[in-house]
């Protein structure tokens, strides 16, 4: 049943780590209707530049866009695709 799922939403070429970011990216979304790195870093446990890799091969994809924030500049959202 997990893997329909992956196979539905493209994810069944990734590894495990990087199947737990997108899942992590899914479940704040969910919980808080908005995302960015700086949380996805911080729930994941894993280095920023994990993370920054996994979502930049995400965004090459077409599974996520990511967004400069508008109240900080600083920060990047994660929007995913439909």
């Amino acid at each position: 049943m997990l893997w329909n799922i992956e196979k539905d939403l493209n994810l069944v070429p990734y590894n495990e780590t990087e199947k737990k970011v997108y899942y992590i990216i899914v479940w704040l979304l969910s919980n808080n209707d908005a995302c960015n790195i700086s949380d996805v870093i911080s729930s994941s446990g894993y280095s920023r530049s994990t993370v920054y890799k996994t979502i930049k091969k995400f965004e090459n994809a077409n599974l996520v866009i990511v967004k400069q924030s508008e109240g900080d500049k600083r920060e990047f959202n994660l929007v995913l695709v439909s």
